[in-house]
């Protein structure tokens, strides 16, 4: 994923994403830490439409710090991402124009 961007529409900066394999299922499911400035603010688990019988998408597994407690599904990785930086608009930073 290239550009994050808030509800608002503007390009954030000091997100960054891992690939992990979560260990819920047998085999595991793919899933992403969410880190911002280098620390760790969420784990979100791709949901299997078949195996779970619900809308895949993307689930809010746990939040930290500002989003602890939250647990919410997402249609879209960019709709998770974007509501996900929606919660840091004190560290909001445009990307300058070049």
């Amino acid at each position: 994923m290239s550009n994050i961007t808030s509800p608002h529409g503007e390009e954030l900066k000091d997100f960054a994403f891992l690939n992990v394999k979560l260990a819920t299922v047998d085999g595991g499911e793919s899933g992403l830490l969410v880190m911002k400035s280098d620390q760790l603010v969420a784990v979100l688990t791709q949901v299997d439409e078949e195996q779970y019988s619900v809308k895949s998408g993307w689930f809010l597994e746990t939040g930290y710090g500002r989003l602890g407690g939250c647990h919410r599904m997402f249609e879209t990785l960019h709709e998770a991402t974007s509501w996900i930086a929606g919660h840091f608009p004190a560290e909001r930073r445009l990307v300058a124009d070049s």
